[in-house]
């Protein structure tokens, strides 16, 4: 799992997966297109946690991919390993307004080890499911940068975490939708 390369040793960790009756290819392909805003639930907590003039503006210049998309929240892609897995990177200080996000190449959040701020990587994976479904999963990874940092993070994600996990459940579940209307058509 390229996960795995880029945040093996972490604080906190995520995950959360659903099967979808679909091909792969067709799953990672709604994956690759899929509109982050186009949830509800996403777009209401991206605007209570702050992010709400630049949630707009993403959504007013639609992107044509996630990536892109994620890119424009200082998400940094740090690897794709086409029709299986795609690696995001962010570097910043979750626990303040704005989250001090530092907008990283994946070659600074590499060696990235300042402290005082919180490194994370999150991953979606297409894998083979049972018979011809496919498991669509993700898995957030935190590396808390120093013990002020640390605490910090810890406090801030007991209370955001369900949250998060809110909008990574709802991203599985439109793609699922787009990867299962489409096999339908």
């Amino acid at each position: 799992m390229l996960l795995d390369t880029w945040l093996p040793e972490f604080d906190v960790s995520k995950r959360h997966a659903i099967s979808i009756p679909a091909p792969a290819p067709r799953v990672y392909s709604e994956l690759m297109r899929h509109d982050f805003g186009d949830s509800f639930v996403t777009a209401l907590l991206m605007g209570l946690r702050g992010y709400g003039f630049r949630w707009k503006r993403t959504r007013l210049t639609k992107a044509s991919s996630l990536s892109e998309q994620l890119e424009r929240f200082a998400f940094t892609l740090l690897e794709e390993k086409p029709g299986e897995e795609l690696v995001f990177g962010l570097v910043g200080k979750f626990w303040r307004s704005g989250g001090g996000l530092r907008r990283l190449s994946r070659e600074e959040f590499a060696a990235f080890h300042e402290p005082g701020f919180a490194k994370a990587a999150w991953n979606l994976r297409v894998g083979p499911g049972p018979g011809t479904a496919s498991d669509l999963s993700t898995e957030t990874r935190v590396l808390c940068l120093g013990k002020s940092a640390r605490w910090k993070f810890l406090v801030y994600w007991r209370v955001v975490e369900p949250f998060s996990g809110l909008i990574r459940r709802s991203l599985l579940r439109g793609i699922s939708r787009a990867a299962t209307s489409s096999a339908r058509t």
